[in-house]
């Protein structure tokens, strides 16, 4: 069999490009499924070591029950009490995060040197709280309505935020008209030094020289006009700000003591959250502290 070499080496330059091309089409397809078979290996032991955690966490109640049990000592409780106790303690941390977070977000709202960006993230904090689930009713209600004052605190200092955000954009408007005017004003004199430059040699501008004068007296009319803008406008600004942060303190401190005592007592209940006390205890004391609040 002969092989045309001549025409191989004319196929192979001609087709040089869509060559090399699949042949780096094909160099990353391997790396990548080298990749993805590399991560799903890893996924894999991720999914198994979980798995022996997870049936290692079910299988130790039921042997310290057994172990106890059999020894004649003082019994345990059941696997259903502790994990009803676990999820209370899961409950009391979650809420405690929950409510905590949503206050230093308020404060967060006050602060203008914090982008609008930066508060996404904040807004959402929480998602569903699962304390609506497991308390009696009374706690609901009222941790509904601490809920709702924060909803209304929220618009409250969006509001005055945006107001106070709307002033300082303006702020920065007459700044940059300033500037320009500042650079204008700079080109004006040197053309005006041009212009007399040229009439000293003879040649007559003067038309050209009172416009540039006509167009300075302007633009220092402008300026002077801005300034006084400006000092009035950075006192509003300022006094916004200032409110701003002061109405986001107080939000922040009226939603965090609206749920203090039931705060307090989700934190006594890390270690005991098996006791449903920890919900009356608060509605016992909450009367007495709304009492001492009201005077």
């Amino acid at each position: 069999m002969h092989l045309d070499v001549e025409l191989i080496r004319q196929f192979l330059l001609a087709h040089a490009e869509t060559i090399l091309t699949w042949l780096a089409a094909g160099l990353v397809m391997m790396l990548l499924a080298r990749f993805e078979l590399r991560r799903a290996v890893r996924r894999s032991a991720v999914a198994m070591s979980e798995s022996v955690a997870t049936t290692v966490a079910a299988c130790v109640p039921d042997i310290a029950h057994a172990a106890i049990s059999g020894g004649g000592g003082v019994p345990m409780p059941e696997p259903v009490e502790m994990q009803r106790a676990e999820a209370l303690r899961r409950v009391a941390l979650d809420t405690v995060g929950t409510v905590m977070a949503r206050g230093r977000w308020l404060e967060d709202l006050g602060n203008l040197r914090l982008a609008d960006d930066a508060l996404l993230q904040g807004s959402r904090t929480g998602g569903a709280d699962p304390l609506l689930v497991v308390a009696p009713q009374p706690v609901v209600q009222a941790y509904l309505t601490a809920q709702r004052s924060f909803d209304a605190y929220v618009a409250q200092l969006r509001d005055e935020r945006r107001e106070a955000l709307r002033l300082q954009d303006g702020l920065q408007a007459l700044a940059a008209e300033a500037t320009h005017i500042e650079q204008e004003t700079g080109s004006i004199v040197m053309r005006f030094e041009q212009v007399n430059a040229q009439a000293a040699q003879g040649v007559e501008a003067g038309d050209y020289q009172r416009f540039l004068i006509q167009k300075y007296n302007t633009l220092g009319v402008r300026e002077k006009e801005i300034t006084h803008e400006r000092a009035q406008l950075q006192a509003q600004v300022q006094q916004c700000a200032d409110r701003l942060a002061v109405h986001a303190q107080v939000a922040s401190r009226e939603y965090t003591r609206a749920l203090t005592p039931l705060m307090q007592q989700l934190r006594a209940a890390w270690g005991h959250g098996d006791s449903p006390g920890v919900f009356e205890t608060w509605l016992r004391e909450t009367p007495a502290q709304s009492s001492v609040h009201a005077a």
